[in-house]
C-alpha cells in the first residue's frame, strides 16, 4: 500500500498510507510535479506531489464516465494526458492532468477494437495508444480516436510472440518493451514513423 522512491539502491522516501487499498499502475509527470497511483482496489486513481504530500483523487467503483472497475496500468503523455486501463470494464479512459474525463475507447470481446483481457498501456510520441491483451497474446495499437491501427503478436515462443504479454512501457526513442511474462522475457520493439520509413 506504498509507494517507494529509490536513488541508485538506497531507498529515498515512502509515499502513500493505508488509504491505498491496492497500488498497481504508475506515472509521474515531470513538468508538473505529479505523481499518478492507480489503485486497482480503490476503483481510483490518486494524485500525490513528488514529495508524497496528496493532491487528489478522481474515480469510483462503476461503468459510467470517469468511473472504474478494478483499473491496472496506466501511462502519461508528452501533454500531461492520463491513459488508464479499465481492466474489467475492458476499456481504455483518458484524463487530463487534473483527473477530468476527456474520452474513451474499448470494450469486451472479440471484434476490433475490443478486449479480451487488457494490461499493459503507453503512449508513444506521436500519441499513439499500446495496450497489450494478454489473452490474445498481442498488441494493438490505436489512435486517439479510439480507431486500431495496428495489432501484432501471436501465441508462441519466437521473436514477436507472447505468452501472456503484461506490462507495456514506450522511451522517449519510441522503443517498445513488452513484458512477455508467460515467456519470462522483456521484448522490445522500435516504432518507425511513417515519414521515417519512406
Amino acid at each position: 500500500r506504498r509507494i517507494f522512491v529509490f536513488s541508485g539502491s538506497k531507498n529515498k522516501k515512502v509515499i502513500g498510507d493505508d488509504e491505498l487499498l491496492r497500488p498497481t499502475g504508475i506515472a509521474v509527470n515531470k513538468r508538473e510535479n505529479r505523481l499518478y497511483v492507480v489503485d486497482t482496489l480503490g476503483h481510483r486513481v490518486v494524485v500525490f506531489d513528488l514529495d508524497g504530500k496528496k493532491l487528489l483523487s478522481f474515480g469510483a467503483q462503476g461503468t459510467r464516465e470517469g468511473e472504474f472497475n478494478y483499473p491496472t496500468h496506466m501511462a502519461i503523455d508528452a501533454e500531461g494526458d492520463l491513459y488508464i486501463m479499465d481492466s474489467l470494464n475492458f476499456r481504455v479512459q483518458i484524463f487530463d492532468k487534473a483527473g477530468a474525463f476527456l474520452s474513451q475507447f474499448g470494450g469486451n470481446g472479440t471484434s476490433i477494437q475490443m478486449f479480451m483481457k487488457p494490461k499493459g498501456i503507453a503512449v508513444d510520441s506521436q500519441r499513439n495508444i499500446w495496450v497489450a491483451d494478454s489473452l490474445r497474446n498481442s498488441v494493438q495499437v490505436f489512435d486517439r480516436q479510439g480507431r486500431l491501427l495496428l495489432i501484432f503478436g501471436k501465441d508462441g515462443i519466437g521473436p514477436g510472440q507472447f505468452n501472456i504479454p503484461a506490462g507495456l512501457f514506450i522511451d522517449p526513442k519510441d522503443r517498445l518493451f513488452v513484458a512477455d511474462s508467460y515467456n519470462y522475457r522483456i521484448q522490445m520493439f522500435q516504432y518507425i514513423r511513417q515519414n521515417e520509413a519512406q
